[in-house]
C-alpha cells in the first residue's frame, strides 16, 4: 500500500510536467499557510513587508479558498488545477508547511519553507514516523531536496530539522521567524485595542491566553482541556491583581473542543496579535512557547498528560529546560501562578534561549525579502 502511494506520487509528478510548456512568470510569488486554510503566519508577514517595501512590483498568489480584495493578489482554492498551475508558474513559492512531494520543482523556481514554529520541542517529520518505512523516508527526501531556503529561529532548530525534514544544513537561513518581528518590536497599543474590540473586552481587563497543541493524528486530531479556568483566574487575581479575561485558542487541526469558562479565540485571524495582547500565556507542547518567550512575560506549561505524550511523540529537548515552568495538575499550575517571580522567569527564559542557540533578529521579513529580491 505504501509503495502504491509512492508510485502515485511519481505518476503525479510526471503528469504535472505538462505544465512545463507554460513559462515561469518571473515576478510571481505564490504563498501558502497551513495548507491553504488561512492567510496567516510567516508567509503573511513576508507578504506584508514585500507589498510595503516594493509596491506594485510583484504579482501575488495566495493558496486559499476565499475572495481576493486586492488588485495584485489572486486567491486559488487548494488542490485545484488552477492552484497547481500557479504553483508551477511562480518564480518564488513560500509555505509554512513545505510543499508536497507530488510537485515537480522547476529549475528556475525557489522554494522557501518558513515553517510554523521555533525552538525545538515535540518531534516532527521523519523523527515522528513510528514506522521508519523507506517509502515515508523517500517522500520526505523528495520534499527536502526541493527546498532552497528553510527559515530557522535557533541553532538547535536547524540541527533537528536537518534530519526531521531531510534538508541540507547549508540551506537553513537563521534569521528568525517573520511573524515574530511583531513580538520583538514591543507591545503596540493598536494591536491590543484591536484584540479588545474584536472580543468586546473592556479596557483595563487583563488577558490570559490558553493555546494548546493537538493530540493524535492530523486527520483525527482532538483535544479536551482539563484546565480549571476559574481556579486559574482566581490565582491570577491573587498574584497580579485586576480583572482577567480567559481566551482559548485551539490548534487548527482540531475540529471541536470545549471552551468552559473561556472566550473562543480560535477564529481570530492572527495568533501573533493574540500573543502580543496577552498578559499571561498558558500552553503545553506547542512551539508558541518560543514565540511568547521573546517578550519575557509570564508563561506556564499545563501538561497533565506529559508521560503519555512523551511515549507517543517524544521531545527534542527536556521539557524541564523549556522557557516556562510546567505543571501536571491544576493545583500545581495555580501554585506556580501564585508564586510567580519575574526575575526567575527572565533567567529561565534567557537560559532557554542560550541552550537552543537564539537566532531571532527582529528583521526576518526584511531578510527574506532581500533574498527574494536577489533572485527576481
Amino acid at each position: 500500500m505504501k509503495y502504491l502511494k509512492l508510485m502515485m506520487i511519481y505518476a503525479c509528478r510526471i503528469g504535472l510536467r505538462a505544465f512545463y510548456l507554460v513559462p515561469v512568470k518571473k515576478n510571481r510569488i505564490y504563498l501558502s499557510a497551513d495548507r491553504g486554510s488561512g492567510i496567516r503566519c510567516n508567509p503573511l508577514y513576508i507578504y506584508k513587508y514585500l507589498k510595503t517595501k516594493y509596491p506594485e512590483k510583484y504579482e501575488y498568489v495566495w493558496q486559499y479558498d476565499g475572495v481576493s480584495q486586492e488588485k495584485d493578489t489572486t486567491y486559488v482554492k487548494p488542490g485545484t488545477l488552477k492552484d497547481l498551475y500557479f504553483m508551477l508558474t511562480s518564480r518564488v513559492l513560500i509555505s509554512n508547511d513545505g510543499f508536497g512531494s507530488f510537485l515537480p520543482k522547476r529549475k528556475s523556481q525557489m522554494f522557501i519553507n518558513t515553517w510554523h514554529g521555533g525552538g525545538a520541542y515535540k518531534r516532527s517529520g521523519v523523527d515522528f514516523i513510528t514506522d521508519q518505512h523507506t517509502v515515508d523516508l523517500k517522500i520526505n527526501q523528495i520534499c527536502g531536496r526541493q527546498t532552497d531556503v528553510f527559515l530557522s529561529s535557533s541553532r538547535k532548530f536547524s540541527e533537528v530539522m536537518t534530519t526531521a525534514k531531510m534538508v541540507p544544513k547549508k540551506r537553513f537561513l537563521e534569521c528568525g521567524m517573520p511573524r515574530n518581528d511583531l513580538l520583538l518590536a514591543g507591545r503596540k497599543e493598536e494591536i491590543l485595542n484591536k484584540v479588545r474590540n474584536y472580543f468586546g473586552i473592556q479596557e483595563g481587563k487583563k488577558i490570559v491566553l490558553f493555546a494548546p497543541t493537538y493530540r493524535g493524528e492530523e486527520q483525527s486530531a482532538k483535544f479536551t482541556s482539563e484546565l480549571d479556568t476559574e481556579g486559574c483566574l482566581e490565582a491570577l487575581r491573587k498574584r497580579f491583581g485586576g480583572e482577567w479575561v480567559f481566551l482559548m485558542r485551539k490548534h487548527h487541526f482540531v475540529k471541536k473542543t470545549k471552551y468552559d469558562g473561556c472566550i473562543n479565540a480560535s477564529d481570530y485571524p492572527d495568533m501573533q496579535e493574540l500573543l502580543l495582547a496577552s498578559d499571561v500565556f498558558i500552553t503545553d507542547y506547542s512551539s508558541t512557547i518560543w514565540d511568547y518567550s521573546l517578550m519575557f512575560r509570564p508563561g506556564f506549561l499545563f501538561v497533565p498528560d506529559l508521560e503519555e505524550y512523551s511515549r507517543e511523540r517524544n521531545f527534542y529537548t527536556d521539557p524541564e529546560t523549556w522557557a516556562f515552568p510546567l505543571a501536571k495538575t491544576n493545583e500545581e499550575l495555580q501554585s506556580l501562578i501564585c508564586s510567580f517571580d519575574e526575575n526567575k522567569n527572565n533567567e529561565k527564559i534567557k537560559e532557554h534561549h542560550k541552550f537552543l542557540g537564539y537566532r531571532e533578529t527582529g528583521h526576518a521579513a526584511e531578510i527574506v525579502a532581500k533574498r527574494i529580491e536577489g533572485v527576481l
